[in-house]
């Protein structure tokens, strides 16, 4: 039998399903969309406001949960997020409305959850992966997030010279007047810095 079938019958809750009123999260922590969150006894799903499916995830899927369900009403894990036309791999931020029973409902069930799914898989053979290596095959990542930082820092050096340039060429030498392009630089800014992270620390980015 698979790690992925051993990991699906060892992580099946005996909760009764349970619906939370959510939000998603910027990295900054503030709300800027709603959200429905539906628990069940095999995982949980993300669904807006119109009640289409932004992600969601069983538990033996889940991957680097970061659980604050009770001291702040939030929650983070990488999953995917359905966009209509592809899926994309992200850290996904949720919060909760600021009932504190809620934050202590949805809490006990992360309680039940093994410690498996606050680390991250193993693409080849789904064991979980402390440090940048694999507890189960011993294979190592640190090599592959470095180049993936080195990636980053490619692609924001990019937008921030093209940001730059853009800007440069709106100046007018009459009235010393030009367009800031905030969006390129602030985001080649920050994947510069993000790239750094991964490149020096060897972490996942």
């Amino acid at each position: 039998m698979s790690t992925l079938l051993l990991n699906r019958e060892a992580i099946n809750l005996d909760i009764e399903p349970a619906t939370f009123e959510a939000n998603t999260l910027n990295p900054f922590g503030w709300r800027v969309g709603k959200l429905k969150l539906e628990i069940d006894r095999e995982g949980f799903r993300l669904l807006n406001k119109k009640g289409r499916m932004v992600s969601n995830a069983g538990w033996h899927e889940l991957e680097e949960l970061k659980n604050e369900v009770r001291d702040k009403g939030r929650f983070s894990f990488h999953g995917t997020i359905h966009t209509g036309l592809n899926d994309v791999q992200a850290l996904i931020r949720v919060g909760l409305n600021d009932d504190p029973n809620e934050w202590i409902r949805l809490a006990e069930i992360f309680d039940k959850l093994p410690p498996d799914v606050f680390g991250r898989k193993c693409p080849g053979c789904s064991g979980t992966v402390v440090d940048n290596v694999c507890r189960n095959c011993g294979q190592t990542f640190t090599g592959q997030q470095r180049r993936k930082g080195m990636k980053f820092i490619l692609i924001g050096s990019i937008l921030l010279v093209l940001g730059i340039i853009v800007t440069s060429a709106t100046y007018n030498s009459s009235s010393g007047e030009m367009w800031l392009f905030f969006g390129p630089i602030l985001i080649g800014a920050g994947l510069i810095i993000v790239g750094l992270i991964g490149l020096i620390f060897g972490t996942r980015v």
